[in-house]
């Protein structure tokens, strides 16, 4: 988990000073116009991935015959899957009304091939939980690649330069991996192989090819009835918020993933460790959302330009679906665990219609309508997400409301106070954001030590723990 911490701030820490570079250089249609793209070879990557991967991490297991399968099976995944995308690539540009996207997809689509590529060696070292090594992939990888696209920012490329970052930095981080992981592939193929671990992906396979068309729904609904100026400030919004929760709660998922999967019968340990892992993940999670959405306008003012502004709404709403994302996706990941894709794929279809039902109900009320239905749904997907959970393990919604509702109200009310001191700091932003900061932060561990926060105390016992070499 250290390990992979590390690579999330390195590497995202790296991505949000680029990206912010990058906005200064692009203007929002730039932005707009890799949403679009994303949409497509992200589902590219979902069906070249058909949850093999994972199913390779989890299994008790391995052979040489069930590496080489996996490899050989993305490889020509990932052939059937550019070709679609090269074909579709001028009726998505037709869609969207945007001549320029057809060649951007075609160029960008390359990326689903170098993917396929780096799969098995992934699993190979998260087996070995040697994620020191994956955080030197991801970090070279982003650094690098970021380099690559200011530089093309700055003589002219314009969206061009968002597409060499994205080409770069996972061939980068494919050719690290390969160096450093000693598994190379023979010319072999089973299909007892494909078929054992194919019985697990699939449903991960459907699960994931309608998570990214629901996520990326937001982006072609707002596409294709705004302008591109909107699609990209929303697309920023989102990656703000998705830098914290999302990639901070996937950095935990990975490493424990494998070491959660071997007490996968012992229903009594696994819901006591998930227990830990969600309020740790809480505690750490809560605060930095609600300070993001109160401190918000100066951040914008000070890294960005006027240009941007539009998207502070935007992210102000989606932080509350941030504070929220540890709990659905350790959820989901406790499924995973016990082995239960097809659950997985059960609540997935669940939600997503609820979701998407409330999408097209905010459709007339524009995009601030469309966000917030995001809040919405975020909260009513509460109840599918947890409901397996009670059955499996004994972890209710009940339970999971009391690990999470002290952070959350000590998030509100951090993010709340660092609002209000923002407004009287007289208009000089670098205060506002300092000030607002050190003040929301303030308010935060004084609002857990009065509700006697379990995730603090969880936290301080493991590395008490570990500095006592306590297993």
């Amino acid at each position: 988990m250290l390990w992979n911490l590390v690579s999330l701030f390195m590497t995202r820490g790296a991505s949000t000073i680029f990206m912010l570079f990058l906005a200064r250089l692009l203007a929002p249609e730039a932005f707009g116009l890799i949403a679009m793209a994303t949409v497509v070879f992200e589902l590219a990557n979902v069906f070249v991935n058909s949850g093999l991967g994972i199913a390779l991490i989890r299994s008790e297991t391995v052979t040489d015959s069930d590496l080489n399968t996996v490899f050989f099976s993305n490889l020509l995944l990932s052939g059937l899957a550019y070709a679609v995308l090269f074909a579709a690539a001028p009726f998505i540009a037709d869609f969207y009304s945007q001549a320029e996207l057809s060649t951007i997809i075609q160029v960008m689509g390359l990326v689903v091939f170098i993917n396929a590529a780096k799969v098995v060696q992934t699993a190979v070292l998260s087996r070995r939980m040697d994620f020191k090594s994956q955080m030197k992939a991801n970090t070279l990888g982003v650094v690098f690649s970021g380099f690559l696209a200011i530089s093309a920012a700055f003589y002219g490329w314009g969206v061009w330069s968002l597409v060499v970052q994205v080409l770069s930095s996972a061939l980068i981080s494919a050719l690290v991996l390969w160096l450093v992981s000693k598994w190379r592939p023979a010319l072999e193929f089973s299909r007892e192989s494909f078929s054992r671990l194919f019985r697990f992906g699939r449903n991960l396979l459907m699960e994931g090819l309608l998570e990214i068309l629901y996520q990326n729904s937001y982006v072609a609904v707002i596409g294709r009835l705004f302008s591109a100026e909107i699609t990209g400030l929303f697309f920023l919004a989102t990656k703000i918020s998705n830098l914290v929760s999302q990639q901070l709660t996937n950095a935990v998922q990975q490493a424990t993933f494998p070491a959660l999967s071997t007490l996968q019968t012992d229903n009594g340990s696994l819901r006591r460790k998930f227990r830990q892992i969600m309020q740790i993940m809480m505690f750490l999670i809560a605060p930095v959302m609600a300070l993001l959405a109160g401190l918000a306008t100066p951040l914008f003012t000070i890294f960005l330009d006027e240009r941007w502004v539009g998207a502070v709404p935007y992210l102000q709403l989606l932080c509350v679906v941030g504070a929220l994302y540890p709990v659905h996706a350790l959820n989901v990941n406790l499924l995973n665990v016990k082995g239960r894709s097809d659950l997985v794929l059960k609540v997935g279809l669940v939600k997503k219609a609820v979701n998407l039902a409330l999408l097209f109900l905010a459709i007339p009320f524009g995009v601030l309508g469309i966000v917030a239905s995001m809040v919405v749904g975020s909260f009513l997907s509460l109840i599918p997400n947890t409901y397996f959970s009670a059955r499996l393990v004994g972890y209710s919604l009940f339970d999971q409301i009391k690990d999470v509702i002290k952070p959350l109200i000590s998030g509100v009310v951090a993010g709340a106070g660092a609002w209000f001191l923002v407004g009287q700091q007289g208009n000089v932003e670098f205060l506002e954001l300092a000030g607002g900061g050190v003040f929301g932060i303030g308010i935060y561990i004084v609002a857990t030590l009065l509700l006697r926060g379990e995730g603090l105390s969880v936290l301080i016992s493991e590395i008490k723990k570990r500095r006592l070499g306590i297993l």
